[in-house]
């Protein structure tokens, strides 16, 4: 998506593409770092890391790409044995195992959404190539 398409909405209700992106960060820092890991919650409403503001299209792609690379060293060192702990995921106990899944489904939900975004801007998006 070209930098001045960041702040396309698909309806006014939508996030925008820039902010669909960064919440996917977000979500993937507090599944992993702070539900899975042991680093406190960055609270949404106050902090700024993920949030949009002035921050050029470069600037967001280092910071999804930093996110994605501490996510995969925290799956890589997750000890398999605590898959089955429950944790309080919303009023909900759900199993870390579940946590994982849930962070993968948000992060295809967002990705889909950014997808029809650039479809309704006349762009072709990346081919989906599954697993690799």
């Amino acid at each position: 998506m070209p930098e001045h398409k960041y702040a396309f909405k698909a309806t006014p209700e939508s996030l925008s593409f820039a902010e669909n992106l960064l919440h996917i960060g977000y979500a993937m820092d507090w599944h992993s770092q702070s539900l899975l890991g042991d680093r406190e919650s960055r609270d949404w409403q106050t902090d700024t890391v993920f949030k949009v503001g002035t921050k050029s299209k470069a600037e967001m792609i280092a910071l999804i790409n930093t996110t994605f690379d501490e996510t995969i060293q925290l799956i890589g060192q997750f000890d398999t044995a605590q898959l089955d702990d429950e944790l309080d995921y919303f009023g909900l106990n759900r199993s870390k195992r579940q946590i994982f899944m849930l962070l993968s489904d948000h992060i295809t939900h967002h990705r889909a959404q950014m997808l029809v975004s650039m479809r309704l801007n006349g762009l072709v998006p990346p081919r989906y190539v599954l697993f690799q």
